[in-house]
């Protein structure tokens, strides 16, 4: 075995949420505590009918374990919620390190993507106002015009050279970014509508494309990060030019209007209205119960019409079969799903691109 084993075993252990008594459970007692031990230490190799029981138990195929594909991240912003426990966030980093191993191994394939370019390397940021210019100056230099809405956030992120990745996890999770390779990357969660999807897709890329204050504390940066979501899909001329420069009420058939159009939540497009000076405090407090009252916080009826998702690495994985760069095992491989499911989408590209 190689050495790497051990620390592919440990790491969908993890991922899994097991500790080496669970797993020799989930096991059936096929193997003992101490011989996952000595596994994941290199010290013994498990046999062949071993091996497959270890996949089935952790959900992995046994090609994940001789992956010698690693790569270092080198820098993560995680925000996370009271919810998740530190077994839940252990797990939760090591499936984020897998996903991102197997799209960086997927990229290593291609020699013709092209650095993340940073427009906005030069604004430093320590107040709302500096948020508000910032958020404009990037719809200039991505050419998004300065009024109009933004269909598709995470395409436009693809677009720039960001990756983009979802997993599937629970409401304890919205997303997350960092840095491989002078790449940088965000973490988004595929449970998620898509007006939360976008806003948490922005306030990530503000984390990673802005420079803060030193005066600012981390609380203070994350609520600026969280203000530059809004203000890129909803600028405050839109904002006025909607709703007016002053308000008493704001009625939800107008906050379900604006949702659609522009794929902001009805509580973040208030949040932008209180911010703007359009409503009262009082007025925004009172709308903050009416959400809790009805349930809306975590969910809010009706959806933006757009789903967001991303689309690069699909692109990349079927681009990589057409030209015999890897098997469809392979590909099964890195979209950690099935060679039947990959077969199916073959077949469904093939439908489509020779009508």
């Amino acid at each position: 075995m190689p050495s790497s084993f051990g620390q592919r075993l440990k790491a969908a252990r993890i991922i899994a949420g097991l500790s080496m008594d669970a797993l020799v459970a989930k096991m059936g007692h096929k193997v003992s505590k101490q011989a996952i031990s000595k596994y994941e230490n290199n010290l013994m190799s498990p046999d062949s009918a071993l091996l497959i029981a270890l996949s089935d138990a952790l959900g992995v195929k046994p090609d994940y374990f001789f992956s010698k594909y690693e790569i270092a991240i080198d820098s993560i912003n995680f925000r996370k919620k009271a919810a998740l426990g530190k077994k839940a966030v252990e797990s939760l980093k090591a499936r984020i390190k897998d996903t991102i191993e197997r799209y960086s191994e997927l990229e290593s394939f291609f020699s013709d993507s092209l650095p993340f370019a940073n427009p906005l390397s030069d604004c430093v940021i320590s107040s709302l106002d500096d948020i508000r210019e910032a958020s404009m100056e990037l719809r200039k230099a991505w050419g998004l015009g300065l009024e109009g809405p933004i269909g598709y956030v995470i395409d436009c992120l693809e677009e720039h050279s960001i990756r983009v990745l979802e997993i599937d996890e629970g409401d304890g999770f919205d997303g997350l970014s960092g840095w491989v390779d002078q790449s940088p990357f965000i973490i988004l969660n595929s449970n998620a509508p898509s007006d939360r999807k976008r806003l948490t897709a922005l306030h990530e890329f503000a984390h990673l494309s802005l420079n803060f204050s030193d005066s600012l504390s981390d609380s203070e940066r994350e609520k600026l990060c969280h203000s530059f979501g809004g203000m890129f899909l909803l600028p405050r001329d839109v904002l006025i030019k909607e709703l007016g420069p002053k308000r008493l009420e704001i009625s939800f058939f107008e906050l379900d209007r604006l949702k659609k159009q522009y794929g902001i939540s009805m509580q973040a497009i208030m949040y932008r209205a209180r911010q703007e000076e359009i409503i009262s405090e009082y007025i925004y407090e009172s709308f903050s119960r009416k959400i809790s009252a009805r349930n809306w916080r975590k969910q809010e009826p009706n959806r933006y019409p757009i789903d967001e998702h991303p689309l690069r690495f699909g692109q990349l994985l079927h681009r990589a079969i057409s030209e015999e760069m890897i098997s469809v095992s392979k590909a099964a491989y890195l979209a950690n799903t099935s060679i039947e499911d990959i077969r199916r989408q073959e077949l469904l590209k093939n439908d489509t691109a020779h009508p």
